[in-house]
Formats: C-alpha cells, sequence, structure tokens
C-alpha cells in the first residue's frame, strides 16, 4: 500500500475535516487528496518516474507537506533536505546521492545537473490527470541519512511499509487519535518531524505548521490553536523552561508534549511537568527503528534514571561482546528488532556488519535493561574511560555535573594522559560563575575519585547538530586540540 493512498479514504470520509493549517490557510482532507493528485500530475509531467529520488527543500508550510504527499503517490523516493543548511553543506548532500531533481520555494544551487522545480509551479493545476502507479509496500519511499553525531552520515532506504510500521508503533505508544491537533518543533526536513505530519495525515487529525519565532508566539499558537499534541527536543526544552520560569503552567491544555532526539535529565521532566505540561513524556528512538522506548510521567517517577519502557511492537536485548544475552540490570550492548527496520546501510558495507547483524539493529549504545522492561542508557560503546584498569562510563560523569543547579548541559569523553593514563575531560555550559575547583569538589560528593573530570573546560553552550544534539565528535576534536596546545606548552 501506498502511504499516500489514505488520502483518497479521509477525502471521501472526513472531506471536510482539516487536514493542515498554516497560518489563515485550511486545507481539508477534500482538498489535500485533490492536491496531491494535482501535484503529482505535474511530477510526472516533469519527467519525475517511481524510483527517482527527489530532494526537499523547503521551510515548513502546508506546500511542504502536499508535496511529500505527493512524491509519495507518484512513486519517488523523498530525499529531505535541511533549509537551514550552507551550501557547501547542500552540495556535499546532493553529491552524495543520485537525486534526479529538487524541489525548492526559489533556491538553486550551481553547478549540480539536476532538475530544478518550485513548489510554487508545481502546486499549480495540473494539464493532465494524474494516472496512478503501483509503488507501494516494500517499495523505497525515503532516503534518510542518519544526524552524524559520532561521524559521517549514513544513508539508508525506508519503504511505505516501514513508514506504516513506523507510524503504528509511534500512534499506539503516543495514543494518537484522530481529533489530534499536532504542532511539531522539529522541521519536516528531519526524519521525526516529517513522519509526525505524514502520520497526523495518516490518521486523519490535523497538523499545524510551526510559524511561531518567539516563545510569545509559540505559547499563543498552541493555545490559539487548541494544539493536543506537541514534539520538540531537549534544545527547545531547555528555552521554554527559562522563559516559563515565572509563569503558570505554559500549555495546560496539552494531552502530551513529547520530547526526544537526546535524553534529559531528571531535573528537567520534573520542571517541564511543573512548568509546561503534566504530560511531559520522553522518548527515545533512531532513524532507523523510530520509536524505540518511552517514559511516561509515572514512568519517569517510577525509574528516574531510565530513559523509558520498551514499547510494544520492539523487542530490546543486552548482550555481550559475544552478542550473548545478559541478565536483567547488566550492562552490555544494547540491540533492537521490529518491523520496519531497515537490513543495511547503503554503500557502507562496514557500517552495515557493526549495525545489523542476525536481524538485530545495534545503535551502538551501551544500557542496562531491568525485568520490567525500563531502559537505563551508559553512553556510547566507544565511549567507555578506561581508568588503569577501572572503566566507567561518561553518563555517570554527566550526570553529576548536571545535578549542579548552575550546570546547564554537560558532555564528558575519555582523554588519554600522558601520566594519568585514559582520564575523563568535561565540557558544561553553566548559567553562572563558577569555578572548576568547585565543579570538581561537587562531582567528588557523588561519584568515585578517579572518575571525576582532571580538566573541566566551560562554554557558553555546547556545539550541535542540526538536530539539536550535543555532538561530542565536534567537542572532543575541540577541546583535545586545546589540551595538547596547554600539554606542549608545560
Amino acid at each position: 500500500m501506498n502511504i499516500a493512498d489514505i488520502l483518497s479514504e479521509h477525502a471521501r470520509d472526513r472531506a471536510s475535516h482539516p487536514a493542515i493549517e498554516d497560518g489563515q490557510r485550511v486545507v481539508t482532507y477534500g482538498e489535500l487528496d485533490s492536491l496531491v493528485a494535482t501535484v503529482a500530475a505535474n511530477l510526472h509531467a516533469a519527467g519525475i518516474q517511481p524510483g527517482d529520488i527527489v530532494a526537499v527543500l523547503l521551510e515548513d508550510s502546508a506546500d511542504h507537506l502536499i508535496n511529500l504527499c505527493a512524491l509519495a503517490r507518484a512513486g519517488a523516493v523523498i530525499f529531505s533536505l535541511n533549509s537551514n543548511a550552507s551550501k557547501v553543506e547542500l552540495e556535499t548532500s546532493l553529491a552524495s546521492v543520485a537525486v534526479k531533481a529538487v524541489i525548492t520555494s526559489g533556491q538553486r544551487l550551481p553547478h549540480r545537473e539536476v532538475l530544478w522545480l518550485t513548489a510554487p509551479d508545481i502546486c499549480q493545476p495540473a494539464a493532465q490527470t494524474f494516472v496512478g502507479n503501483s509503488a507501494g509496500d516494500d517499495d523505497p519511499v525515503m532516503l534518510i541519512q542518519s544526524s552524524g553525531t559520532t561521524g559521517a552520515p549514513k544513508t539508508f532506504l525506508r519503504s511505505h511499509a516501514d513508514v506504516v510500521a513506523w507510524i503504528e508503533r509511534y500512534a499506539h505508544g503516543h495514543g494518537w487519535r484522530a481529533d489530534e491537533r499536532c504542532l511539531s518543533l522539529t522541521r519536516m526536513s528531519f526524519n521525526v518531524g516529517r513522519n509526525v505530519s505524514l502520520g497526523m495525515l495518516r490518521l486523519g487529525a490535523t497538523v499545524v505548521v510551526n510559524r511561531s519565532r518567539t516563545h510569545d508566539e509559540l505559547a499563543a499558537l498552541v493555545r490559539d490553536k487548541r494544539i493536543s499534541y506537541l514534539k520538540l527536543t531537549p534544545v527547545d526544552l531547555i528555552a521554554l523552561l527559562d522563559y516559563a520560569a515565572d509563569k503558570a503552567p505554559l500549555f495546560p491544555g496539552l494531552r502530551a508534549m513529547v520530547v526526544g532526539s537526546a535524553p534529559t535529565t531528571h531535573v528537567q521532566r520534573l520542571l517541564a511537568r511543573e512548568r509546561l505540561t503534566a504530560n511531559c513524556y520522553e522518548q527515545l528512538g533512531s532513524n532507523e527503528a523510530g520509536l524505540m522506548a518511552l517514559a511516561l510521567p509515572e514512568d519517569q517517577d517510577a525509574y528516574p534514571d531510565a530513559v523509558g519502557r520498551i514499547v510494544e511492537g520492539v523487542e530490546a536485548q543486552i548482550v555481550d561482546d559475544e552478542d550473548r544475552p545478559l541478565p536483567a540490570g547488566e550492562v552490555g550492548q544494547v540491540r533492537f528488532r521490529g518491523a520496519g527496520y531497515p537490513t543495511r546501510y547503503l554503500d557502507d558495507a562496514q557500517a552495515t556488519a557493526r549495525a545489523f547483524r542476525g536481524g538485530w539493529f545495534y545503535p551502538g549504545d551501551l544500557a542496562a535493561l531491568n525485568e520490567e522492561g525500563y531502559l537505563f542508557f551508559k553512553g556510547r560503546t566507544d565511549d567507555v574511560i578506561n581508568n588503569g584498569g577501572a572503566k566507567f562510563y561518561p553518563i555517570e560523569v554527566e550526570t553529576a555535573l548536571l545535578a549542579h543547579p548552575d550546570v546547564r548541559e554537560a558532555a564528558v569523553f575519555g582523554w588519554i594522559h600522558s601520566r594519568f593514563g585514559e582520564v575523563a575531560v568535561a565540557c558544561v555550559a553553566t548559567s553562572s560563575a563558577i569555578s572548576t575547583k568547585d565543579l570538581k569538589t561537587f562531582c567528588k560528593q557523588r561519584i568515585a575519585g578517579y572518575k571525576v573530570p582532571l580538566v573541566i573546560e566551560t562554554m557558553a553552550e555546547l556545539p550541535r547538530n542540526a538536530m539539536g544534539k550535543i555532538s561530542k565528535r565536534e567537542l572532543k576534536e575541540n577541546i583535545q586540540r586545546t589540551l595538547a596546545e596547554r600539554t606542549s606548552k608545560r
């Protein structure tokens, strides 16, 4: 089944129900099905055939979502580009994939031998009627590149059936309803933002396009548009917590506010439930697997250190270096399996061998799993710090640092020291001036002495990738260069 086929059913069964609200523009399901058919016809007339990869370089809008649905209906493969990326980054992305065409709002890049289409043109009335094709089920509909926080992005395909499995797991875990009114602060150019929007359309719910530029405008948008489901990242959450510090609960009408893309602290969770909404969820997921674990408020209270409970439809195991399952509570490498998972990366046999083995997906994370199915994240498999045989995990040190009331963010990694062996190095962003000595003393009260960072670097903010995840790769490169320079001068 093609993921866009269901729009025809919605056009018949709930034609007047709003599908997309973009400012003053409201697109009903009756109108959406017709618009998607129009754009699909124009894409076909422009030479787009089933299987062609089409890059989408658009800001969030109703037309963006209409184009995504039309590409799916036309049998094309969607390759979303970040509209905020630099020209160099866009050129690099386009050079990495055999793109047939690029849909933009008018922007063009030089020296690219691809077909450039503009959304205003292909959204015009079609000269011919679209004739459907048989693309669906196992045919690819999305080409996805991982966010690359620890290395080069990896590319894989997701089929129509994979997207349906992703959506159904999300809908069940988050309790999506047909009367949902969804607002995502994660843009449609990113995997989660795009699939949440498409998932809401599949359900027959309403997608509200985010046009807010300030927190005042966001609060008004959530209130005036009667938003029931809000999706955001930890970066969004941190800023909103500061904004709402002296206000009544900012989003009292939300059925669910879901934070994802990177872990939050339990303190942040509690503040979110106090300052934003009592219905704050945290999720663990990945581009490859989608939703894997979810922490509802009651889960957060039961196990504050857990990232969540493994969701229905996903199996998780903790294994040792020989892929043997470990008992509950022991730390090892976590692996997952479920419907709709990819089985390989494109043109990367080594990464495929590491991540996909025996029907399991290995994201490269260390974790523990208790008997009730709660997952306790411990860091990346290559992040373990070995201090003369005493091994520990960066997340232990990060948790200790984040317990300090003036530490907003923390990232810890290992560094080889000529005298002390491998030690912890910490980078922190603080809300007020605090000395390194005080932070080390604070840590010593919470963790063993060998785990206390030898070096703590304070900075205004930690570098992040486009999805808002802290880029330890960039931090490590910058800090290790600084530390090496300091060492050479002694």
